[in-house]
């Protein structure tokens, strides 16, 4: 039997497959994947496809995927959308707004994510959001809220949103029962914040300055919440007294099972330190509640700064990210007693590794996806730790011997991203010759971000890019570096690592300024120079930014 035969013949069989067993391969496959692959096919295939692609996360595509998946596909059948700019793929999300959200029609969505809202993207989005009826879900990851009007979404359940103080706009969420709410920037104070009183679960998340008050006031008339979260991710206020918590759960939010908090503060003497302690140790939160407090005392040196800060939460630890200070852990109070002072620190995901920490039966179940390495880093020690994780990023203190770096290889095999600078990969490579670390790269890294490409020697030459290019080229689908020059470069890079959907190029200018601390400037290239060097790339299957600050290229 030939090749064409045996096409022919699996072609066949997999017509007659039931739609079922389609449905269950389908199952296993992406909605843009079975798109691709399956479409255009006859009519019964198109409409199962129609039946089981309605969950899209368009982060993952590239240009000419996206331009015939809107081509193709009805969106009026959409269930779920994602989309976001990120330092892989900035501008693709205001691209996808502009250019087919807002000429297309999603009127059964249910579950919208989108990134950070700015200018004309945010005016677009919110003259199509108050037609998307059906949403249940809605994540919104920055905005700046003050000038959007209320409107009703009957449906929604759940927002997730990064802002300012103003929240008028989301007063007429009537379904709303869980809101997570980050305020990262202020552009007007305010005296109350105002919930829909519906609200079940509110979790805040602190990236600046905000008064404890204003936080506790806003809970008052929320009789029906049920869990609350509070996370003060920068040093700011102290925290208020148990029985303050005490007296407004008692009067005001009798519902509340689950209570949650982290608080970075300024160091408080011991005595007062030993007070706010014992407040949160009474039979309310201990017997009735079983809600249970740590604190350090931790100090950071990172560089040349040093500074002492006071960490006071919940148990277990609540938060996904753990950032190691110096003495973190062996200056302790705690509420909870030490026969159960074990897995606390199950819920980390991203571990910051700043200083020496020995491994303990606190981290028994952590099972850390993103590490980052600020200092010295021991792999041997976390490798149970580690088994899934999937990015790694090496600061300009970080350190981690060729050694160490070859057994973290071997056990991280989920690992798809890594960020360090080109001098780092030299060494921890040795000089590109290290056959079994760059097999490794090679079969896992799809993301790859090299830092500090402001600094000339840390861009790449000629020689230094054939080398990455072709430990890197097979699989790596996000590209960030700094090169000396564009002549045989850029071109080299576009040419061969055919898996790119998205290219980032800093070259560095003679530019002069006055400004002792401003970003390090770019020469900016043109679409026209592109499409003048050989490569398959064009103002019709590439997008392009470039300026003084780099150059993006989303293919």
């Amino acid at each position: 039997m030939n090749t064409g035969e045996e096409i022919t013949n699996y072609l066949t069989i997999l017509e007659t497959f039931p739609n079922e067993l389609f449905m269950e391969i389908c199952s296993y496959l992406t909605s843009i994947d079975i798109i691709i692959a399956f479409s255009n096919l006859n009519h019964r295939f198109q409409s199962l496809i129609s039946q089981c692609c309605e969950i899209f996360d368009l982060n993952s595509v590239n240009k000419s995927k996206c331009d015939f998946i809107f081509q193709i596909h009805n969106t009026h059948q959409w269930k779920s959308l994602r989309i976001s700019n990120s330092d892989e793929k900035p501008y693709w999300m205001n691209h996808i707004i502009e250019n087919y959200i807002f000429t297309n029609n999603f009127s059964q969505l249910q579950f919208l994510t989108v990134g950070e809202l700015k200018d004309k993207t945010q005016t677009l989005f919110f003259s199509i959001l108050p037609s998307l009826t059906n949403l249940i879900y809605l994540s919104i990851e920055s905005l700046c809220a003050k000038e959007i009007q209320s409107f009703d979404l009957p449906k929604l359940k759940k927002l997730v949103f990064s802002s300012c103080l103003s929240i008028d706009w989301i007063q007429n969420f009537s379904q709303i029962e869980t809101i997570e709410y980050t305020i990262n920037h202020f552009c007007e104070n305010k005296d109350h914040l105002f919930w829909p009183l519906t609200i079940k679960h509110l979790k805040f998340v602190l990236m600046t300055s905000v008064e404890h008050s204003l936080i506790y006031d806003s809970l008052i008339s929320l009789s029906q919440l049920t869990n609350l979260e509070i996370y003060q991710m920068q040093s700011g206020q102290v925290p208020m007294f148990g029985n303050r918590w005490e007296q407004l759960i008692h009067s005001s939010c009798p519902l509340l099972k689950i209570c949650r908090f982290y608080f970075l503060f300024r160091p408080l003497s011991l005595r007062d330190l030993k007070q706010l302690m014992n407040s949160y140790a009474t039979p309310f939160f201990l017997k009735e509640k079983k809600w249970f407090v740590n604190c350090h005392l931790c100090a950071s040196d990172r560089g040349r700064l040093y500074s002492k800060q006071t960490m006071f939460y919940t148990l277990p630890y609540p938060m996904k990210t753990l950032t190691t200070y110096k003495n973190s852990l062996k200056k302790t109070m705690s509420t909870l007693p030490i026969d159960d002072h074990v897995n606390i620190y199950r819920n980390v995901e991203t571990l910051i590794y700043g200083n020496y920490l020995p491994i303990n039966n606190d981290f028994n179940r952590t099972k850390i996806n993103n590490l980052v390495i600020d200092t010295q880093f021991e792999a041997i020690h976390w490798l149970h730790t580690l088994t899934n994780l999937q990015q790694l990023h090496i600061d300009s203190y970080g350190y981690i011997s060729i050694e160490q770096f070859r057994l973290l290889l071997d056990n991280a095999s989920r690992l798809y991203s890594l960020s360090l600078r080109k001098s780092q990969l030299i060494k921890l490579t040795d000089d590109w010759n290290d056959f079994h670390i760059c097999k490794h790269l090679s079969q896992k890294i799809r993301i790859l971000k090299f830092q500090s490409y402001g600094n000339t020697s840390e861009c790449f030459n000629e020689y230094e890019i054939e080398r990455m290019v072709s430990i890197f080229g097979n699989k790596c689908e996000c590209l960030s570096l700094g090169v000396q020059i564009k002549t045989h470069t850029i071109e080299h890079i576009l040419a061969r690592m055919l898996k790119l959907s998205y290219l980032f190029v800093f070259i560095p200018g003679n530019f002069q300024s006055s400004i002792k601390k401003q970003l390090p400037r770019s020469r900016p290239l043109t679409m026209e120079w592109l499409e003048k060097q050989q490569t398959p790339f064009n103002r019709s299957n590439c997008i392009f930014y470039g300026d003084l600050y780099g150059n993006h290229f989303l293919l």
